[in-house]
């Protein structure tokens, strides 16, 4: 595989292949380093790992050092870190939190010193797969690095990563082609088997293209699995989707009108955790979660 570093210019960009094939390289290494050993698989862990990091570098003022900064960390002193950037994330978007949640809940947890060792290796593995060349860049843009990762951590150790359950770029392309011809501000899209997000980064992908803002549109979306629509909401953060997004946890089969209950279950959470998040530090409310 060719090195996604030296497929890069100046500002980071790089073709939709290239940050692909990174992604990938990151996701088998991640799902590695963490079943490396003993210990249960809980692909919501690492997962969130890779969501934190690429959140911190996407808030961080200290640019390419910040993996370098990570890298000396302790693994108390990582997770330490991992729960100040969630609570400044959520305290800015609260509406994610709910969503978000599948994925942070090892945030709280009395982690032995096994677990907070495999959640530094796993971080340590992503950083030296340079993860931040890809999240913290323009490059973000390019690939769902979310989608490969869950794929890989629930992949058989014999499986290839890219045949799991995430819509490769190529696919996504194709699928949103035909929708794509005439964008305006407050468009609306709507994926009801979203995933982790793959149609809508795609979409970003055109929206950009043409000199427009994601966060101008309403994103609406929908799927079964809570680590999927979790990932999702973390790539709402990363694609800068903006706050009119709306997601669904759920058989869309079985509520046939999905879009109208996510709203809902949107309106009562914001309801109830606006006057706790007043009186409570982020950290504190997700605990009653």
């Amino acid at each position: 595989m060719n090195d996604p570093k030296h497929r890069t210019g100046k500002s980071g960009a790089s073709s939709p292949i290239d940050a692909e094939c990174h992604a990938l390289k990151i996701a088998v290494d991640v799902a590695e380093a963490w079943h490396k050993g003993s210990g249960p698989a809980r692909p919501a862990v690492p997962l969130g790992v890779v969501a934190t990091i690429a959140v911190a570098g996407m808030n961080a003022q200290h640019g390419p050092g910040l993996a370098q900064i990570l890298r000396k960390q302790s693994p108390e002193e990582f997770i330490t870190i991992a729960r100040y950037t969630w609570a400044v994330t959520l305290h800015l978007r609260p509406d994610l939190t709910a969503w978000a949640y599948p994925l942070l809940g090892w945030l709280f947890e009395n982690n032995d010193q096994q677990l907070r060792a495999r959640i530094k290796r796993t971080a340590d593995a992503a950083l030296d797969a340079r993860q931040l060349e890809l999240t913290a860049t323009d490059r973000r843009y390019a690939a769902d690095l979310l989608g490969p990762v869950l794929g890989a951590l629930r992949a058989p150790a014999n499986a290839k990563v890219n045949a799991q359950m995430y819509t490769p770029g190529d696919v996504a392309r194709a699928l949103t082609a035909l929708t794509l011809d005439d964008i305006k501000p407050g468009q609306s899209f709507c994926d009801d088997t979203v995933g982790t997000g793959g149609l809508f980064r795609v979409a970003v992908e055109t929206i950009r293209s043409r000199g427009l803002n994601p966060a101008d549109m309403v994103w609406v979306g929908a799927d079964i699995d809570e680590l999927a629509v979790a990932a999702t909401a973390v790539n709402s953060v990363i694609w800068q989707l903006g706050p009119r997004i709306v997601l669904y946890v759920g058989d869309i089969l079985t509520q046939p009108d999905w879009p109208a209950e996510a709203q809902r279950r949107r309106a009562q959470f914001l309801e109830q955790a606006d006057g706790l998040f007043a009186a409570v530090n982020v950290l504190d409310f997700l605990k009653r979660l």
